[in-house]
């Protein structure tokens, strides 16, 4: 019963999407004019969490009557894994979106009561929910009831990693409707005159659980898959990371469009850019498309239904964008040391940078598609090839733009000589170093950092002499990048490894560690079986034990293998272990120098997102 009553609670919140949007529609025909109740976003926010609770709900106590439970877990399962298993799959993962967007929905209308903007978020939400009833309906009972436990949750899955790293990433993502929302309500009311500086609130928002999010999903994937790498260029991973770099753009642009009144049609092109660049992922994760460790789906037909939806909202919003009256201020873009003027570079070079890797993405399966079913990957190099020029260009715009004013103000010419020596000389001391492993990527990274920390260091200088506050969401942001990019060029340029087959008594090394095989033992846990198989590890100030695990999971008749990691900032000793052969194990050792920078760095510019979105909250 608990099922149906779910699924009703999520017609109900379909339906008054579907007539809120219906209804305003015709009263904005007849009257120009929305009209919007509390009780209705109250009660419509209530259906869909209650929805959310019923399949948990089901989960939580085994009811394999489901069709999605009885896929997605396993009576022996962890309750917390049974929690979190339902955004395991295609179905959970979609009610956890509408969760989220009815949540922003709930919180948007309390923060500014726009029946404008609310109405757009009725819109979206109408076409998803609908999506998920018609298509995906996570309530669907399973006749005649057959499996015995359930059919187990991805191994892969079931990690504590992936309890957060979901839903912070869909917090992101969802929140994204907002920024659009606001920009459609701007397009209709020409009365809303605080939109901008709401929309780039909002996108603080989005970008903020976006970086968080995309940051867990690299560590979930640099201890879980085994393989020591926190970047691999996935379709699904360049997906999220798509986005996030167009809501760096809108971020950058409403500031102008908010403080000077200038890119207002380009901060409404770029708040369209990201939420359907979002809606890509979502297709790529879902249509079965793209072969990944992300994909929840393998079904060409809902693939193409949401397909049609990110038509439907394209030209749904061109629409109202065309018939739109932007009017910026006159204003000619001829001093390149303004704000202005780095505003635009930063905001093409961030644009740039997304259709690179959108275009990398996407060019497999479009030669596949055309050539008959050739298939052809690209990978790193590539992806090298296109991003670190820009961003080596997008450091310096980043360092040297904090320290430019509007051009109602001149920039002084003894910020940029003072830029350039700090950077310099930052360059110098940060290369010798690393003088004894120096390389063009090392100088390279030395010079991307030197860029962002060079303009934070004076920036901050000059706003204590000059008796400012200071803006420590932008700084913690920035500084967070460039620690990140520090962790990226290091751990790039300074990793090594060694494959070998580990015998016991037959001790092998690997930079400054002194690595044995000790043996293995066979553990027994409530939903698989392992072989913990023991290192021991010597250095020359400490003697301790790794224990890496090959994992089999009975119901699903999977093999996982667990990495045995010793972490610290300076680098971490990575082993992971393959196949037993004769009397030892084969064995991957890597030294991953700096690697736990780069999720410091992610962290520390989430920080400075929610510094601000803390600001915004009590304005």
């Amino acid at each position: 019963m608990i099922p149906e009553i779910g699924l009703l609670f999520l017609v109900l919140a379909f339906s008054i999407s579907s007539f809120y949007v219906c209804g305003n529609s015709f009263s904005f025909y007849r009257n120009n004019n929305f009209i919007i109740s509390p009780k209705i976003v109250y009660l419509f926010f209530l259906s869909v969490l209650l929805s959310f609770l019923c399949l948990e709900i089901s989960f939580l106590m085994d009811d394999f009557s489901v069709l999605y439970v009885a896929n997605n877990s396993n009576e022996n399962l962890p309750d917390y894994y049974k929690f979190a298993a339902l955004w395991g799959g295609h179905e959970g993962s979609m009610l956890l979106y509408l969760l989220f967007l009815s949540l922003w929905t709930l919180i948007y209308y309390l923060k500014s009561k726009s029946s404008f903007g609310v109405f757009f978020l009725f819109v979206i939400f109408s076409l998803f929910s609908g999506f998920v009833i018609f298509t995906s309906n996570p309530f669907e009972r399973l006749l005649p009831f057959s499996p015995e436990g359930g059919l187990d949750l991805n191994p892969l899955l079931q990690d504590f990693a992936f309890t957060i790293h979901p839903p912070t990433l869909y917090l992101g993502y969802t929140a994204l409707t907002v920024p659009f929302s606001i920009a459609m309500a701007r397009c209709v009311d020409q009365s809303y005159s605080n939109w901008a500086s709401d929309l780039k609130n909002w996108s603080v928002v989005s970008w903020s659980f976006l970086t968080l999010g995309i940051a867990l999903g690299s560590w979930w994937a640099y201890y879980e898959l085994g393989w020591g790498g926190w970047w691999f260029w996935d379709p699904v991973e360049n997906s999220s990371l798509i986005p996030w770099l167009i809501a760096t753009a809108l971020i950058h642009s409403a500031i102008a469009t908010s403080k000077r009144n200038i890119f207002s049609r380009w901060t409404v092109l770029l708040s369209l850019g990201a939420i359907l660049s979002s809606y890509v992922g979502l297709f790529l994760v879902r249509s079965g498309i793209v072969t990944s460790v992300h994909t929840f789906a393998l079904d060409p037909e809902r693939g193409l239904i949401l397909l049609f939806i990110i038509i439907f909202v394209l030209i749904f919003s061109l629409g109202i964008y065309s018939s739109s009256k932007l009017n910026d201020v006159s204003y000619s873009y001829g001093s390149i040391l303004s704000k202005e003027f780095f505003f635009l570079i930063n905001n093409v070079f961030l644009i740039i940078l997304a259709v690179a890797i959108l275009f990398g993405t996407v060019y497999p399966i479009i030669y596949e598609i055309f050539s008959g079913g050739k298939d052809i990957s690209v990978g790193k190099p590539y992806f090298d090839s296109v991003t670190v020029p820009i961003a080596f260009f997008l450091a310096f715009f980043q360092g040297f733009g904090i320290l430019t004013n509007w051009s109602s103000r001149s920039t002084k010419l003894k910020n940029l000589y003072a830029y350039l020596a700090i950077l310099i000389l930052m360059t110098i001391i940060l290369s010798i170093l690393f003088l004894n492993n120096i390389s063009l990527s090392i100088i390279i990274t030395n010079l991307m950092i030197s860029s962002i920390l060079a303009g934070l260091i004076i920036y901050s200088f000059l706003q204590l002499k000059n008796s400012r506050k200071m803006n420590l969401s932008m700084e913690f942001s920035h500084f967070g990048i460039a620690i990140m990019i520090l962790g990226i060029g290091l751990v790039s340029s300074l990793e090594s490894q060694k494959e070998l087959i580990a015998f016991k008594d037959k001790p092998f090394e690997l930079g400054d560690y002194e690595i044995s095989y000790q043996g293995e033992e066979k553990n027994i846990a409530r939903n698989f079986s392992s072989d913990e198989v023991n290192f021991k590890v010597k250095d020359s100030n400490n003697e301790f034990n790794l224990i890496a695990e090959k994992r089999f999971y009975p119901v699903s008749k999977s093999i996982m293998t667990e990495a045995a990691i010793y972490p610290s900032i300076r680098e971490d000793l990575y082993i992971s272990i393959g196949d037993q052969v004769e009397q030892g194990w084969v064995v991957k050792a890597q030294l991953k120098p700096f690697v736990r920078l780069i999720w410091l760095g992610a962290l520390i510019m989430a920080f400075g997102g929610f510094l601000s979105i803390f600001r915004f909250k009590r304005s």
